[in-house]
């Protein structure tokens, strides 16, 4: 499967951000592509960029939080597509404030989005995959390594997202199964995510700087790297890596840099008039966040190696 080419695929988190921009990039490799999310829109804008790189594109609207809805949706499309060869879960929502803060059903509803949605679908689609011998790539965050403060259902799901998906690729080994299982880390990535959290008082998060965030599509390059040759993850951005690497080493002052960033994070949140996505659907096919993410040499670089 070292090219795409023909290869049937559903993304989910399709209607914006990253997995708008991995749907996109797939279609540009030659894949057909079924893209599920929430807002029919949103879905039907990134469908017609899919098509403009000559690919088929399949719209199933769902809500990843919605088991059945999600069987419904996997089976939509490959009956559509005639199987599926690759699933790439990119859907995920976030709730932003001190976790005293945050109203437990925005915590439940984030957990179960970014981690019971994950594994939903994974469940759903994993029967597909075994037919085919297909691979499952997951949109997995730096995250769930690093002490992030204001962002902890997210970081919870993320890492027991992670958690899950090693005990899986065990399983599946076991198993004698032909199904590989890539994680794609990203560490801050210009996208509509930030603008998409929900926050209390009304507050959102305040711009992370261009140098430390990383494009939409480095991450959608990576999620097709994966794709095409399975390894077990691409972690993107080398800053991403060397922050990941001072937290294992000297977690205490990582823990006291996090808490100085959350406190001015607060001061400095603004008024946010969006819509709380994190309940109603909010992807309108557009990729990036406005922050001026740049690329990733080293995810670059990972991608060209075999392992």
């Amino acid at each position: 499967m070292a090219t795409l080419h023909r290869k049937r695929v559903l993304v989910t988190g399709a209607s914006s951000g990253i997995g708008a921009a991995t749907a996109r990039r797939l279609a540009r490799e030659g894949a057909d592509v079924a893209l599920l999310a929430r807002n029919r829109r949103g879905l039907q804008e990134v469908a017609r960029r899919v098509e403009q790189e000559g690919a088929q594109a399949v719209v199933v609207p769902a809500d990843v939080a919605d088991r059945e809805a999600v069987e419904r949706a996997v089976q939509r499309s490959a009956d559509a597509l005639g199987g599926l060869d690759v699933v790439v879960v990119a859907a995920a929502a976030g709730a932003f404030g001190r976790f005293a803060e945050i109203p437990p059903d925005d915590f439940d509803r984030c957990v179960r989005v970014s981690f019971g949605g994950a594994v939903d679908t994974i469940r759903a689609v994993l029967p597909h995959l075994e037919r085919s011998s297909g691979r499952l790539v997951v949109i997995g965050s730096a995250g769930d390594s690093i002490s992030l403060s204001l962002l902890s259902p997210y970081v919870a799901a993320k890492s027991a997202l992670d958690a899950f998906l090693e005990s899986l690729r065990a399983e599946l080994r076991a198993a004698g199964s032909d199904v590989s299982v890539s994680v794609v880390r990203p560490g801050a990535v210009d996208s509509p995510f930030w603008r998409h959290l929900t926050h209390p008082g009304e507050l959102t998060p305040p711009q992370i700087p261009p140098l430390t965030s990383y494009t939409p599509d480095a991450v959608a390059r990576a999620a097709v790297a994966c794709a095409a040759n399975p390894r077990s993850g691409i972690t993107v951005g080398g800053s991403t890596l060397l922050l990941q690497a001072v937290n294992a080493v000297a977690r205490p002052i990582t823990e006291v840099a996090f808490a100085a960033m959350a406190r001015v994070g607060r001061r400095r949140s603004t008024p946010d008039p969006a819509p709380d996505a994190l309940w109603e659907p909010s992807g309108d096919g557009s990729v990036d966040g406005g922050l001026r993410g740049r690329p990733s040499a080293y995810a670059a670089l990972r991608r060209r190696l075999p392992l």
